[in-house]
């Protein structure tokens, strides 16, 4: 087993060697990304991972599920170190889901003046906005506000997104978009919702708002592989240790990995929030 463990280890070197050869061949990294000491650095949160089960995830993961989470980390450009991306262990396999700030990073490799400003509309607040007929750019005319208003239930919210010609476009959620979004969730993530709905709120604006640039930008639509409204936490593997990205109140739901014949299917929940 150690012998097997050790496998594992070395599969962080066999990743640097394959990505080094790409790079050989024209693929590019982001300038501000250091594959190499992603993947070391990620390798080392890797080693401290566990299962549902509380076993290490290099013991139970298969070595090429292990090798093809870390390059799928590399090519993306992320880094599970610095929590722009995150591992999950499923059943065998170790799979890598782009966190929240993995998700704001990538728009910044694209637009580095981004900066988001999530804002939640409550019940009771003055919300206009007006849409420009030339361009069907949204823009905000009126967000009235008072302070009583801030604990009473949420109706939207809102925030500005880059585009193409400089400009900017209001990107607006209600309620109910929200609401779809988390309608997959099982009982124990929707309490997780209700504990710190104004967190899993803008979390899941800004979620959607970013995969409308990232899934719309041929560079980085390949290396996106969550849907429109991004990732959720599982509020079960969190506590079985099995998720290394827990920001407060992010929660990640699961989804099953595929499965080797005869093999029984992990206990996980669902996929993440719903694309609408």
């Amino acid at each position: 087993m150690a012998q097997n463990n050790q496998l594992k280890t070395n599969v962080g070197d066999q990743v640097i060697a394959r990505v080094e050869n790409l790079t050989k061949a024209g693929f590019t990294t982001p300038s501000d990304y250091n594959f190499v000491n992603a993947i070391k650095a990620s390798m080392l949160v890797l080693q401290e991972l566990k299962d549902k089960n509380g076993k290490p995830a290099l013991e139970v993961c298969t070595q090429a599920s292990v090798a093809s989470a870390l390059f799928s980390m590399a090519v993306r450009g992320l880094d599970v170190s610095k929590r722009t991306a995150y591992f999950i262990v499923r059943g065998t396999q170790l799979c890598l889901h782009e966190s929240y700030f993995g998700k704001v990073l990538q728009v910044k490799r694209i637009y580095p003046d981004f900066d988001p400003h999530p804002v939640v509309i409550h019940e009771g607040d003055e919300f206009v906005y007006e849409i420009d007929p030339s361009t069907g750019c949204k823009k905000l005319v009126k967000h009235v506000q008072k302070l009583e208003n801030i604990d009473k239930d949420f109706v939207g919210a809102y925030m500005y997104l880059p585009t193409a010609n400089g400009g900017q476009d209001l990107y607006i959620m209600s309620k109910k978009m929200i609401m779809q979004a988390w309608a997959k969730s099982s009982s124990r993530e929707k309490t997780v919702h209700r504990e710190f709905q104004e967190k899993m709120v803008i979390k899941s604006l800004v979620n959607s708002g970013c995969n409308m640039i990232i899934n719309s930008t041929p560079d980085l639509a390949f290396a996106s592989n969550e849907d429109e409204n991004g990732e959720e936490y599982n509020e079960k593997q969190i506590a079985d240790h099995s998720v290394t990205d827990f920001e407060e109140a992010e929660v990640v739901e699961d989804a099953p990995a595929p499965q080797p014949a005869n093999e029984p299917k992990p206990e996980v929940k669902n996929e993440e929030e719903a694309d609408f």
